[in-house]
């Protein structure tokens, strides 16, 4: 019995000595990080940090986080962050957002809240950290943007996870959101938009996206990966009687400009028009053109309503079947 309670007491404290450890090389890690980070210019500051959970968790919790990188314009602050995690699994964590985050970026600054903002995080167990496969999933989030915009996702959940049997460094990518609340913008002074329902209905995405590298430590350190080509199974974008659905193949051409083919269908596609008209994301010349070019092709395929049409890009340039409509999106640096 004596024996017995020896090797216990000696495996607690093996224990404690184990979660002990681990628990301060977390705590190194984080704050040295953030020490580098300051090194090479960012601003990187926490009010607290600390790690809890023993015996059987390690669970780090950081607050008034502020975390900028000059050189790329991107900032971001929050509230709290959590990193949690079982003490003998620590590459798969759990991350949750409770509180506030502020997202700057060249563009804009946009302010998120939500109900639950939580992650589910797989990295492989190698010094790098690199990513092997993501879940994060939102409840009640809304965004309000510093020009004045709000909008909203009742819920959604975004998924990645490695796919090495098609390509290195490729992800096969899904998106899952409903109840989706568009920015006013979207559909202010667009005639008959009283027709749609605030809400839309369903927004959904399956793609696979090769990138030029993996995402690791180092890809959050310095530049993030590039996209080098994108397989698009499905995307649907549902609103009221609107519906739109893409699939179709694109990669990244030598000044890193998108080349390839994608498949549009849309329905009521004359109002979806008016909403990249009147929102800014198409010009009004450009839209203009295009509204000539698909009524004819529309025209000839005999239903006036439903269009499907291939929105190309070759040569750095983009065209929605035979008509021009501007640069093709760069996928690389170039």
């Amino acid at each position: 019995m004596k024996k017995l309670m020896a090797i216990v007491i000696l495996a607690a404290l093996a224990w404690g000595g184990y979660w002990i450890v681990m628990a301060q090389m977390r705590e190194h890690m984080l704050v040295g990080w953030l020490g580098e980070r300051r090194a090479e210019g960012w601003v990187a500051d926490v009010e607290t940090l600390e790690i809890k959970g023993f015996p059987n968790r390690l669970d780090t919790f950081v607050k008034g986080l502020a975390l900028a990188d000059p050189d790329q314009g991107w900032s971001w602050n929050a509230e709290e962050f959590q990193i949690l995690s079982l003490a003998w699994k620590p590459h798969h964590v759990i991350a949750a957002w409770p509180g506030e985050q502020v997202i700057g970026s060249p563009f804009e600054t946009v302010r998120i809240t939500s109900e639950h903002a939580r992650g589910s995080v797989i990295f492989k167990p190698t010094p790098r950290l690199e990513l092997d496969r993501l879940t994060i999933e939102l409840d009640q989030a809304r965004f309000h943007g510093d020009h004045g915009w709000q909008a909203g996702i009742e819920h959604a959940v975004l998924a990645s996870e490695q796919v090495p049997d098609v390509a290195p460094n490729a992800h096969r990518i899904g998106l899952d959101a409903a109840e989706l609340t568009p920015p006013n913008a979207w559909t202010d002074e667009i005639p008959g938009s009283s027709a749609l329902p605030r809400l839309m209905d369903t927004l959904t995405l399956d793609a696979v996206v090769h990138f030029d590298r993996p995402w690791d430590r180092n890809s959050i350190e310095t530049e993030n990966p590039a996209i080098t080509a994108i397989t698009l199974s499905d995307a649907t974008a549902i609103w009221g009687e609107l519906d739109l659905r893409a699939k179709g193949e694109v990669h990244a051409d030598a000044n890193g400009f998108a080349e390839g083919e994608i498949t549009l269908r849309a329905k009521n596609w004359r109002q979806m028009l008016e909403i990249a008209e009147k929102s800014g994301a198409m010009k009004p010349e450009i839209a203009s053109a295009v509204r000539g070019g698909l009524d004819l092709i529309a025209m000839l395929s005999g239903d006036r309503e439903t269009l499907t049409v291939t929105l190309g890009f070759s040569d750095g340039r983009a065209k929605v079947g035979p008509i021009p409509i501007g640069t093709a999106p760069r996928l690389t640096r170039g």
